[in-house]
């Protein structure tokens, strides 16, 4: 499960007996690289501990944390996934709302189907890549789909969604689609638009009133091994560093 994670040997206890205390973070797949950020300045400022990190789709996580996987924090990128983390009892506090992020439409670079807003995704033979039903990421372009219905036409969103060729199991798997040439089209946040793509992707603006604002909740869990080093990390995430950081990486504040 903590593939991709940063990080030495688990340890027993929190700082004691000369052991690394290992902190288990999961969050949300277009968290990579801001949580990346700051799991560096996490472990500058706590000696003697190891971030571990597992960055995948909200749903996936949730799952994971209901089955009994063992973790500290729990950042999602919807609330939806949260609140039922909180209906079941596995929340240890009440979630902080940290962050906030907007749906982009991304293409290749030589955008070979000619894509130049919301509504070319509707046409005919485009490659259009989603994350599978359930991931925020996906719930959020059905909701645009439908808002847009309204204004290009009732069967606009079946239009769309006949052009879908994959499902990824997350954001960033639907985006690195585009990046490779595999698709001509993905939505994903505008925090994806990251460094190591922008040669090769390119970013297409959907209208704001047919727009969603994600909003990213964060909360220490109810069976963390390490819970004074949990609410180290959320209050990291929420401090004014980790909004300059998180800022720096695309999103946008909580309000």
């Amino acid at each position: 499960m903590l593939a991709g994670c940063g990080g030495g040997a688990p340890a027993e206890d929190e700082g004691g007996g000369g052991e690394r205390a290992a902190l288990t973070v999961l969050a949300a797949s277009s968290l990579t690289d801001a949580f990346g950020e700051l799991e560096e300045v996490f472990e500058e400022g706590n000696p003697g501990t190891d971030v571990r990190q597992s960055f995948e789709s909200s749903s996936t996580l949730l799952t994971q944390i209901q089955q009994g996987a063992p973790a500290d924090v729990f950042a999602s990128a919807a609330e939806e996934e949260m609140d039922a983390a909180v209906d079941d009892g596995l929340v240890a506090e009440k979630p902080q709302v940290f962050v906030s992020n907007r749906e982009v439409v991304m293409v290749p670079r030589e955008n070979p189907s000619n894509i130049e807003s919301l509504r070319d995704l509707a046409e005919p033979g485009v490659k259009l890549v989603l994350a599978e039903d359930g991931v925020p990421a996906a719930d959020y372009a059905l909701e645009i789909l439908g808002k847009a219905s309204a204004k290009y036409g009732e069967g606009f969103k079946q239009d769309v969604l006949s052009n879908v060729v994959s499902r990824e199991a997350d954001v960033r798997a639907s985006v690195s689609r585009v990046a490779i040439g595999d698709a001509d089209a993905a939505f994903g946040y505008a925090s994806d638009y990251t460094p190591d793509i922008r040669d090769r992707v390119e970013v297409i603006e959907i209208p704001e009133n047919l727009n969603i604002v994600a909003t990213y909740p964060i909360a220490t869990l109810e069976d963390a091994k390490h819970p004074d080093l949990a609410r180290k990390w959320v209050d990291l995430v929420v401090s004014e560093e980790g909004q300059h950081v998180l800022e720096k990486w695309g999103f946008e504040p909580a309000s």
